[in-house]
């Protein structure tokens, strides 16, 4: 026959040749094409597949021994020939295999095989029975071929079970020329995908030509560090020390970015020794009721960020150095904040610390009245720039705020009426005058809403008419009597109303969560005001229109008052296909629309006159056009186009900003960027770049 098939254990096995046979172990299945069987051994040279529980092998010269030589019982197999192992769940691939299955130890002569993007070989593999394997004369890289842009070699690598890599004398090799040597080298294949050198070539107008060269030093288990080197014509050397350290289920995070430069171009020789320390850590407990967010940033002078920024170095620090710890339970969240200034050029308001406590809702008695608790405290110092420090005084108190309302909810028909009251109290330990002050204030108000409904076929149309009432008694102190640390200390007298209608558009066709369409129709009316003339000075209209490809949303404001246009804010984005998307913004604001951060406060437009603000930089006349647009022009060339547009400022020409992007991939690996840039500040700014973004697939 040209083919047997043979299920076979070792007991049937010793069964043949009781003399020479080990004792029964498994059950093997052996698929031999035309195998050949004398004193304990089948073989054949024809091709096959021995099978055992957690091992394959597949070769096309195949012979098992089962047998006893010199008094030791032996069950060996010796395979070679277009040879494949599965090994738990590795592949190896191969010359020659010789594997015991008594000691589960074996040797695989010029291997290969693969972890995650990571291949490996070497001229010996030793297999040992706790799953872990060592490659002797190894190399290591990302590409499937050992003609990749960099490798690694090592007189031995080992990798346990748990895919843990410690080699001894490594050298790293760019394009086959040594760069690095290591008498020791450990890492965890699993914490990266990607090669442990990463080098860029970028040219920018500005700052000329940068080679950067990122090299892993380290990695093992929750912990990797690597060592990066640039090089700027303009600036000269640089260099940095990278840490990253996160536990598996990434409940702990720290990130560590230490950056040293020697610029060559700064002209104070004092100080051509710049640097730039940044940190990132964040942790909570397994009940998740605790959190930590805590990040640092000291850099020697406030134009180092710039001169040496790269994009990949960044940990989101903006620039400052906090610590900020939560900690929530059912009926309470309490935070702690420290915010101190570490860089003596930046202007901050110091926390020193403070802290906030938040209770929770809950209800006095059977009253059906609920009452809402606030209460935050510390030390702020508001501390100015060198430059700015002999023009404007010291700004440092301690703040102490209690915030206090009840509500109770009336359901009358199908309306639903919320009465609110609440007081406000604030104690600061130093004002202007050098003198402790308190502030007091009470708040009223209430809510009135309703919900109607229709539906037409496979749409339901949901209406919300509304009303919202909001009073500040008159402050105690007024405004120039304490300090402004930030918006929650200008309080000035108020009484406004809110009347409006909300429409929701829901579709049963829609796999969207959000409704298709939105709108709000709303005005604001102000009593007891000596600001506006009209009772209803302003009008507003927000609308949003959701589809599977674009999506479009605005929102416009009326001023009655002065009878023109406040902000119009009018944006799209839109996807054609898998190839193009893009999208557009126009931005319109009076001079009447004030700059706010909550442009639905309006304490500010009650606490000064309108001619007071018109004179400030809160009144800010511009128009503004946006547009982004990305493209794939071909497979592997991809472009994206963004311009900015501005006009109508007051004693500001006209002005067109535009960026170009062109990303062209060379190979698997390397990715080529060319961007073309038009600003104000720089006229034209030209930037190239050359970099490794992944291995090959």
């Amino acid at each position: 026959m040209n083919k047997t098939l043979l299920c076979l254990s070792l007991f049937f096995l010793a069964g043949l040749k009781a003399e020479e046979a080990a004792p029964a172990a498994q059950q093997f299945d052996v698929n031999l094409q035309n195998p050949v069987f004398s004193q304990g051994v089948i073989a054949t040279e024809e091709g096959g597949v021995i099978t055992a529980p957690g091992i394959r092998i597949q070769a096309q010269k195949i012979s098992y021994t089962n047998r006893t030589e010199n008094g030791i019982a032996v069950q060996r197999i010796e395979a070679e020939g277009d040879l494949m192992m599965e090994y738990g769940d590795r592949i190896f691939v191969g010359k020659k295999l010789e594997y015991n299955f008594l000691t589960k130890t074996g040797t695989l002569w010029d291997g290969k095989t693969f972890v995650d993007a990571w291949f490996l070989g070497g001229e010996r593999i030793f297999l040992s029975d706790d799953g872990s394997y060592t490659i002797y004369n190894a190399h290591i890289t990302t590409c499937e071929t050992e003609e990749g842009s960099w490798d690694l070699h090592a007189s031995a690598v080992k990798i346990t079970k748990q895919h843990l890599l410690s080699a001894k004398s490594i050298r790293f090799r760019f394009a086959k020329v040594p760069v690095f040597w290591l008498p020791n080298f450990k890492a965890n294949l699993k914490l990266f995908k990607d090669p442990p050198i990463r080098y860029k070539i970028k040219w920018d107008k500005n700052l000329g030509p940068r080679l950067t060269m990122r090299y892993r030093i380290f990695s093992w288990e929750k912990f990797s560090a690597y060592f990066r080197l640039d090089y700027r014509i303009k600036y000269g050397f640089g260099a940095a020390i990278e840490t990253d350290y996160h536990t598996p289920n990434k409940s702990t995070v720290f990130r560590t970015r230490s950056y040293g430069a020697y610029d060559k171009s700064w002209p104070d020789e004092k100080t051509n020794k710049r640097y730039r320390f940044q940190g990132l850590y964040q942790t909570k407990t397994r009940d998740e009721r605790t959190f930590v967010h805590a990040v640092y940033d000291k850099f020697s002078d406030e134009k180092m960020p710039g001169d040496f920024r790269s994009d990949d170095f960044e940990v989101n620090t903006q620039k400052r150095t906090r610590l900020l710890a939560s900690h929530h339970r059912e009926d309470l969240l309490a935070s702690l904040s420290l915010q101190p200034r570490v860089n003596r050029f930046q202007s901050i308001n110091q926390e020193l610390p403070y802290v906030t406590t938040n209770i929770r809702s809950f209800q006095l008695g059977r009253t059906g009245i609920f009452a809402e608790n606030y209460f935050n405290g510390g030390y702020l110092d508001y501390i100015y720039a060198h430059d700015l420090s002999r023009f404007l005084s010291a700004t440092r108190a301690g703040r102490f705020e209690t915030k206090n309302q009840l509500y109770r909810p009336f359901n009358l028909s199908h309306v639903t009426i919320t009465p609110t009251v609440g007081f406000i109290g604030i104690y600061y330990s130093n004002n202007p005058r050098h003198d402790a002050i308190g502030q007091a204030l009470f708040t009223y108000g209430g809510t009135a809403s309703t919900y109607l409904f229709r539906e037409y076929g496979h749409l339901k149309h949901m209406i919300e008419p509304y009303a919202v009432y909001q009073g500040i008694s008159n402050p105690t102190a007024k405004l120039d009597r304490h300090f402004i640390f930030n918006m929650d200390d200008g309080y000035a007298r108020m009484n406004s109303l809110r009347l409006g209608v909300r429409n929701n558009l829901f579709s049963s066709k829609s796999s969207a969560f959000l409704p298709p369409l939105v709108t709000d129709i709303y005005t604001y009316a102000f009593f007891a005001d000596k600001t506006y003339k009209l009772t209803f000075p302003k009008s507003y209209l927000d609308v949003g229109w959701n589809r599977p490809s674009y999506m479009l949303f605005g929102g416009v404001a009326w001023n009655q008052e002065e009878n023109v246009l406040d902000y119009t804010n009018v944006r799209g984005a839109f996807t054609y296909n898998e190839n193009l998307a893009f999208g557009a913004e126009f931005r319109h604001r009076s001079r009447f629309d004030w700059r706010k951060a909550d442009h639905q406060n309006f304490i500010l437009d009650v606490a000064r006159p309108i001619d007071e603000l018109l004179q400030s930089p809160l009144s800010d006349r511009r128009n503004t056009l946006l547009f982004r647009l990305y493209g794939r022009i071909m497979p592997g060339l991809t472009c994206l186009i963004q311009s900015h547009h501005g006009w109508g400022r007051k004693n500001e020409p006209p002005y067109s900003e535009f960026k170009l992007e062109v990303f062209k991939m060379i190979t698997g690996s390397w990715q080529l960027k060319v961007a073309y840039q038009y600003t104000i500040n720089n006229p034209i700014q030209f930037t190239a770049a050359l970099q490794l973004i992944k291995p090959k697939p």
